[in-house]
């Protein structure tokens, strides 16, 4: 009976360690799921069309299963597309607000129309409250209210078409397709012009066909009180940076890749970058990862020109790392094969997921881990700039 009764216990501690570390610290699949079973939500949206039902309605859906706070802002963007009859097809927007009790709530939502019903919201998320001001999702709402987009997007007889909404643009003096609207008078407002057109901006345009169709952008002036806000915000108060999406150096000059489309969970971005400490911010690159979609895991810059990007797929258990020599204009993946992660690469716990390099006595560094498959870590090492690298040891 001593016999069986020792296999009975050293069974029960073997499992029992293992489904202790699948669950924790995202070490294993196990973990993953009861991360979705808490943060995860899908609600039906029954009000799908953007010319009956307007935009109100759709968000009436998702405010009503998720009791959002009543001012919401948009930490990304609010990227839309639909058909010609008005009918949606896709959302994909990140919004975050506080509740009553003063608590940040985030959602990260995501509806693909022809797939299902239902859209899936992420909740829980991290966030930058920095110029929030600048964010308010609701003069979208009031922008939309005034517009015939039925109207606007006939003239172009294409058989999709899209929203897209950052909060407050700057322009500078190109008025290319821009509509003034004055949210106080609830009328088109008369053309401004001048060497700085700024204000909340909604963009209607056909996806993929930006270059050679000019989207009509519908602007409201954001407002002096606005504008000193959002300046005395930044001056006021240190970014807070998301390290997974966002760098910046220490002279305050700033790069992030920004959400512009996703798909079944997954993500496209663009490479961005500000020199006034994240007021205002250009597109360097419109395809840093080229072409992939998945989710940001990680971006920094060694200096103004060298810096790596990382994007992982499948949950987290991989990822991809990619490099720039020219601040982001142009980008190349980072070859790094498994043969040379491991002297005897065991394919089943593979390091397949880098974590970002940095400069230590003029070399660059990097670990390697195993995403959600694992918890072991091995460490590379490059002498000339990240194009190649070459294994150190094993950290853990």
């Amino acid at each position: 009976m001593s016999v069986f009764l020792l296999f009975y216990i050293g069974t029960t501690l073997f499992y029992g360690e293992k489904i202790v570390l699948s669950a924790s610290s995202f070490n294993g699949k196990l973990s993953w799921f009861l991360y979705e079973r808490s943060h995860k939500r899908t609600v039906e949206i029954t009000h799908d069309n953007v010319f009956s039902d307007g935009m109100d309605e759709m968000l009436a859906d998702l405010e009503q299963k998720l009791q959002m706070p009543e001012d919401l802002y948009v930490a990304t963007s609010f990227n839309l597309h639909f058909k010609p009859d008005g009918t949606i097809t896709s959302l994909e927007t990140y919004l975050y607000g506080k509740d009553d009790r003063g608590n940040l709530k985030t959602y990260l939502i995501s509806y693909d129309g022809s797939k299902s019903k239902r859209a899936t919201v992420y909740l829980d998320g991290s966030v930058s409250e920095l110029d929030k001001d600048r964010k308010k999702l609701q003069p979208m709402l009031d922008i939309l209210k005034q517009v015939n987009l039925e109207g606007t997007v006939q003239q172009w007889d294409e058989e999709e078409y899209g929203i897209i909404y950052y909060g407050v643009r700057d322009w500078g003096n190109d008025s290319t397709g821009i509509n003034w609207v004055d949210l106080n008078e609830g009328r088109p407002a008369k053309a401004e012009t001048g060497s700085n057109i700024r204000g909340y901006t909604v963009s209607v345009y056909v996806p993929g066909k930006e270059n050679e169709i000019t989207p009509i952008r519908y602007l409201a002036a954001s407002g002096e009180e606005e504008q000193s806000s959002s300046k005395a915000l930044s001056e006021d108060k240190p970014a807070v940076i998301n390290p997974d999406e966002e760098f910046q150096f220490e002279n305050g000059d700033r790069f992030r890749l920004n959400v512009v489309d996703a798909a079944l969970g997954s993500r496209y971005y663009t490479l961005e970058c500000s020199d006034d400490g994240g007021i205002n911010w250009k597109v360097v690159n419109q395809d840093p990862f080229l072409g992939q979609a998945g989710v940001a895991a990680g971006i920094a810059f060694i200096d103004e020109k060298l810096g790596f990007f990382c994007l992982s797929h499948n949950g987290g258990d991989e990822a991809e790392l990619y490099r720039t020599a020219d601040g982001g204009k142009t980008t190349k993946p980072v070859n790094l094969p498994y043969s040379v992660m491991e002297k005897e690469p065991d394919q089943d716990s593979q390091f397949d997921f880098p974590e970002m390099p940095y400069e230590e006595d003029g070399i660059l560094k990097m670990v390697i881990g195993q995403g959600a498959d694992g918890a072991q870590e091995v460490l590379y090492q490059s002498e000339d700039g990240g194009i190649s690298w070459e294994f150190v040891g094993e950290i853990r």
